[in-house]
């Protein structure tokens, strides 16, 4: 059994920076608590990337304090719970070999953790979204189980075992980050700590 380790990065990779300001954020998106250096919260960013012209853009970034995160995953409905577990299970195999080879090699670079979907495998560079999750405690990133990257094959297989009343529910998170723009399935897609 591989045995997860934590490791605390010295401060903040600029890649988890709020995109407008270029500095880490400093509130909850939801909540608008402050977000301090003894603060311990979540931020996820969505990625959209055209593969022939080698370009990213950042459809959506947010940061979610950690009694938001909670609250979040007390709302989805016990058959998604249930879904995204046995989803989970299926691919933790390839989670724990990815995390042990990093740990193992000490790659504590943002790069290393990035290069593929933490759940399937599949390179990056070859999605046409995916989206980034990290997790902070006390000004640092933690590398544990986090940074998790989701490829858009992965994405696919969790939007398809939310049920309904749970994408309904995010309803209100997409307003909040976006303004009503996408549609829900674009927001379901990331992994929400919650879900995690």
């Amino acid at each position: 059994m591989v045995m997860i380790r934590k490791f605390f990065s010295d401060g903040i990779p600029s890649f988890f920076n709020n995109y407008d300001t270029g500095a880490p954020f400093t509130k909850c998106t939801f909540c608008d608590a402050a977000l301090d250096a003894k603060s311990k919260y979540a931020i996820e960013k969505m990625i959209n990337q055209n593969i022939a012209l080698q370009s990213r853009e950042i459809v959506y970034e947010y940061a979610l304090c950690w009694n938001c995160a909670t609250t979040m995953g007390s709302q989805l409905s016990n058959d998604s719970k249930e879904a995204i577990q046995e989803l989970y299970k299926e691919h933790s195999e390839t989670v724990m070999r990815k995390l042990d080879y990093l740990h193992r090699t000490e790659k504590y670079s943002l790069e290393s953790w990035l290069e593929r979907c933490s759940l399937t495998g599949k390179e990056i560079r070859l999605c046409s979204e995916f989206s980034v999750s990290g997790i902070v405690e006390g000004g640092n990133l933690v590398y544990e189980q986090s940074p998790i990257v989701v490829s858009d094959e992965f994405m696919h297989k969790l939007q398809q075992v939310l049920s309904k009343e749970t994408k309904e529910g995010f309803d209100a998170l997409r307003d909040k980050i976006l303004d009503s723009s996408p549609s829900i399935e674009d927001l379901v897609f990331g992994p929400v700590p919650g879900l995690m």
